[in-house]
């Protein structure tokens, strides 16, 4: 039996790897606050660090994942205009704002890339509690919109072949 690998499948499988890690940020960003709080208020002891490390992850739990949000179509859109309009123009109107992101989020990614490699050429240090290297705290911006990319365009294909706004996630 020949197993055929399925680009779609693997996609879908990375995006959900994503979104679980997106939702343990989340977890660990609010246990985090928390301990910082008591330690705070009932120790009288603070914790360094802990505001700049939940920054820098609220940016992860972000771009990481920004492309299953967008993979299930439930990200916070404005269509007030375009649900009066027919489902022909709907459909274009789809196609076109996805192509249009694809390729600012391409943008983003290329530039983001340079920058990331810049700072670990450079050495270059956030100067705050915690010297954490800038490329670490960038490393998530081009990530995500690479996997935004990629989804913005599966988003279009799909919407031009069929002619619906359903993807293959499950």
């Amino acid at each position: 039996m020949k197993v055929r690998f399925d680009p779609f499948r693997f996609f879908d499988a990375v995006l959900r790897i994503c979104g679980a890690l997106s939702g343990a940020i989340l977890v660990a960003i609010m246990l985090m606050v928390c301990v910082k709080v008591f330690l705070r208020y009932g120790l009288t002891y603070g914790w360094i660090g802990v505001d700049q490390i939940s920054g820098m992850l609220l940016l992860y739990m972000t771009f990481i994942g920004a492309a299953w949000v967008l993979s299930r179509e439930e990200h916070v859109t404005i269509d007030f205009l375009v649900t009066h309009l027919p489902d022909s123009l709907k459909r274009i109107f789809l196609i076109v704002s996805s192509v249009v992101c694809a390729l600012v989020c391409f943008i983003v990614f290329v530039y983001g890339t340079k920058e990331v490699v810049y700072s670990i050429d450079k050495g270059v240090l956030v100067p705050a509690e915690l010297e954490i290297p800038r490329a670490l705290n960038l490393a998530a911006i081009p990530f995500g919109c690479l996997l935004l990319w990629i989804q913005f365009l599966r988003r279009a294909w799909l919407a031009f072949r069929s002619g619906d706004r359903s993807t293959p996630t499950s």
